[in-house]
């Protein structure tokens, strides 16, 4: 027996189960746009969620490895960053 649209009208254009992909036609349209999406947005979570664990590792790694510069034996700060900065409030 040959499908025709009178024997089967819920059947567009002929097309059988076969043609079309499985979720598509368990799920439907908004179903299957569902799931994409959702797929989606758990995927960019997942990578939100790996940078900031590879970011924090890094950074308490760097301060491990460089505590933060003190006043030295005699008072002053260490060379570097703003440790000769002094304020006026003159222009130059």
């Amino acid at each position: 027996m040959e499908t025709t649209l009178a024997t089967a009208p819920w059947q567009a254009c002929g097309c059988g189960e076969d043609h079309i992909p499985v979720l598509l036609a368990q799920l439907g349209l908004f179903g299957t746009v569902t799931v994409v999406l959702a797929v989606l947005i758990v995927m960019i979570l997942a990578g939100w969620l790996l940078s900031t664990t590879v970011w924090l590792l890094r950074r308490r790694g760097e301060r491990a490895r460089d505590p933060a510069p003190g006043p030295t034996a005699d008072g002053d700060l260490p060379p570097g960053g703003l440790g000769g900065f002094t304020w006026t409030s003159e222009d130059p």
